[in-house]
């Protein structure tokens, strides 16, 4: 009798691991749970002991793409078509294709400054609903492996590096990473950032950030510089520098928006941390650095030789810089940065030549000494220099068009702002300028600097906070 009721208790245990606390309920006599009470009370421990010996299986996650905030779907791209009531936007499709439409019912044309106003606006609503679905710690392994299943990549890394490094190899838009939660199309990455930037002139979405990193290109960590020792030019500036950006630097004369630029190409001595791709000055070189992150002043410093002499130098030093770094990432076995990923396909969309020559320069003026040249010649000439540079990500623009006639300028203006938005390889610019006609033309973004630290505004604050300076 006993042996068969110790059969049956087994019996109720083994189906009640196998099939829950249901088959529990309906077959475990009393006994049996008096008995589990008994050894629960006499050993807790002896119970966690045996825990791993009956392991509930564990759940796999699946591939699945990532869905939008459960309480606001879309919150910031509805927010930003809200704005235009008159236009019925359609959430479930993709929002380029909504743009486009919208353009199309209110008759918009490609330059109209509507449109234009409309699709900075866009800008940074998608920003702000990709940083919702797939958050913004760039340190987060969830969230690089979040990216790796909507990438559908079937070998998902657990380190954070080598998980990182996987997915920033996709090379994919942000406005498909956007658009799929609601969609459910695949995400398409491509095999080169030459190829991707094809896909994005093509299908026009130009002038948005190509990869779905929310690492800032550039940032700044509390920069302080010292006029002396007991007084500050600036303290305390922070700001990311994201793809895609014209950030306006504005204030006061002698408030430091030089000195912040001289900071940020390592040019000066100053307090605080500066990073390029998540990385500081240090880890590329500081020679390589400044080509990458490249200060232009306003006033030339007087230069030996000719300007084809000074290009030509700094071409060669950019090669061989190049070529170090491919041969020492090599032998570390270690994956070179972004940058030089795809060998000279940094190779850039502008000639400075042929720049030069549609800002109204004669072929001449680069064989003629840097004394003879004229403020507006000198400036033009680096200018084009620093548009034509193989691999320079990050232009420092000090008033880079103070000494020109304003034909001239604005012909200068339109090549620099559509750089971030071509093949180029700049993908962002810091740009100072006492004119707030100009401001208004060029800027994406605008911060104000005081002597502690910055403050972002719109375009409108801009006017309404120096408008009389």
């Amino acid at each position: 009798m006993s042996r068969k009721k110790s059969g049956k208790s087994v019996q109720s245990q083994h189906g009640s691991r196998k099939n829950g606390p249901r088959v529990a309920k309906k077959n475990a006599p009393q006994a049996t749970s008096l008995k589990s009470k008994k050894r629960k009370n006499r050993n807790k421990g002896s119970q966690q002991s045996k825990q791993p010996e009956q392991p509930k299986p564990l759940e796999q996650p699946k591939p699945e793409q990532p869905k939008a905030n459960p309480i606001l779907p879309r919150a910031y791209l509805s927010a930003f078509f809200r704005k235009y009531p008159s236009f019925d936007y359609d959430s479930s499709e993709p929002v380029m294709s909504e743009f486009y439409r919208m353009c199309d019912s209110f008759g918009w044309e490609r330059g109209d400054e509507d449109r234009e106003e409309a699709r900075d606006g866009l800008k940074d609503a998608l920003v702000h609903e990709f940083n919702a679905i797939y958050g913004t710690d760039h340190e987060s392994l969830a969230a690089w492996q979040s990216l790796c299943r909507v990438l559908n990549l079937t070998s998902i890394p657990e380190q954070l590096e080598a998980c990182r490094r996987l997915v920033k190899s996709m090379h994919v838009n942000i406005v498909d990473l956007v658009d799929t939660p609601a969609t459910q199309v695949p995400v398409t990455h491509f095999p080169s950032e030459e190829a991707l930037s094809t896909y994005t002139i093509k299908n026009g979405l130009s002038g948005l950030p190509f990869t779905m990193t929310s690492q800032p290109l550039l940032s700044a960590r509390n920069l302080s510089v010292l006029k002396d020792k007991d007084t500050h030019i600036f303290s305390d500036v922070s700001f990311d520098l994201n793809e895609g950006d014209i950030l306006v630097l504005q204030g006061r004369s002698g408030g430091g928006k030089t000195t912040i630029l001289k900071a940020l190409a390592h040019l000066n001595v100053y307090q605080g941390k500066i990073l390029f791709h998540g990385e500081p000055p240090s880890k590329y070189g500081i020679p390589t650095y400044r080509t990458r992150v490249l200060y232009v002043p306003q006033r030339p410093s007087m230069l030996p030789a000719s300007p084809r002499h000074f290009l030509n130098t700094i071409n060669g030093f950019v090669s061989r810089a190049t070529h170090k770094e491919k041969a020492r990432d090599s032998t570390n076995g270690t994956a070179p940065p972004e940058h030089y990923a795809n060998g000279d396909q940094t190779r850039p969309e502008s000639d400075p030549f042929q720049l030069s020559k549609e800002w109204g320069l004669a072929e001449d003026v680069w064989d003629r000494d840097w004394a003879t040249l004229s403020g507006g010649e000198a400036q033009r000439v680096l200018l084009a220099i620093a548009a034509g540079l193989r691999g320079t990500e990050v232009l420092l623009l000090d008033e880079p068009t103070s000494a020109l006639d304003s034909e001239t300028s604005a012909l200068v203006e339109k090549t620099l702002t559509a750089l971030p938005n071509s093949a180029s390889s700049v993908k962002a610019i810091v740009w100072i300028t006492h004119s707030h006609e100009q401001s208004e033309r060029v800027g994406t973004r605008w911060l104000n600097v005081t002597g502690h630290g910055v403050e972002e505004s719109d375009s409108s604050a801009y006017q309404n906070q120096n408008g009389s300076a």
